[in-house]
């Protein structure tokens, strides 16, 4: 009667987890489609400069192996590889990529240009020397805390951390102080909550919040 039991337990929570799989990738799925139709419309009028943030960021210091984390057309990723940084790039929209890899091709820049999901991509650790996270608030909030622990993990000792993105009361957006208190074991080198353009939406203001932040271990 016991192993009859443990059998059943054993079939319910396989059929639990597969469930839980597919409603996963149905998710994923949605939000590929949603972000390639996005990429693929001529009318969307996408930024293509690199972030303010980042280009102060990076200002004296020596170039290493970076990630761009939601890359989408790979502006940071680019202007990061033309600066002489080793850069992967990670999106989930594959058209997105594609069109990272045409630019940094027609540029002649060298890019490693990923199609993955954010919270699947093995970070490593200790891996690298910037990591980059510009406007992937949504994810972020979706994927903690796991993937928090998986950033600080995966930069190395004196490596960045990045980060710029929308602020306010919705549940997919930083909160006040938020960041702060995710990486408090870092070095915060900047921390911004503000109102001012963002880059998505230029000449009008936004509540953003920025982060610099080193790992001095």
């Amino acid at each position: 009667m016991l192993r009859s039991f443990y059998n059943r337990l054993m079939r319910t929570l396989t059929l639990v987890l597969c469930l839980a799989s597919l409603a996963a990738a149905q998710s994923l799925d949605d939000d590929r489609d949603f972000w390639n139709k996005k990429f693929n419309d001529a009318k969307t009028d996408f930024n293509h400069r690199p972030n303010k943030l980042l280009i102060s960021a990076i200002r004296d210091r020596k170039p290493g192996a970076a990630i761009d984390l939601g890359m989408g057309q790979g502006r940071n990723a680019i202007f990061l590889a033309q600066q002489g940084w080793r850069v992967t790039g990670v999106d989930l929209s594959n058209v997105a990529v594609e069109q990272a890899r045409s630019q940094a091709a027609r540029l002649g820049v060298k890019l490693d240009a990923v199609v993955d999901d954010l919270s699947r991509y093995d970070l490593g650790q200790s891996r690298w020397d910037l990591i980059a996270m510009f406007y992937v608030h949504a994810w972020y909030h979706a994927a903690k805390p796991d993937d928090v622990r998986r950033l600080r993990r995966a930069l190395k000792p004196g490596g960045l951390l990045v980060i710029e993105g929308f602020a306010g009361k919705d549940s997919f957006m930083f909160q006040p102080n938020e960041l702060l208190r995710d990486f408090a074991d870092l070095k915060v080198l900047r921390y911004e909550d503000v109102q001012d353009e963002a880059d998505w939406v230029p000449a009008e203001k936004s509540h953003i919040i920025r982060l610099v932040a080193e790992k001095t271990e």
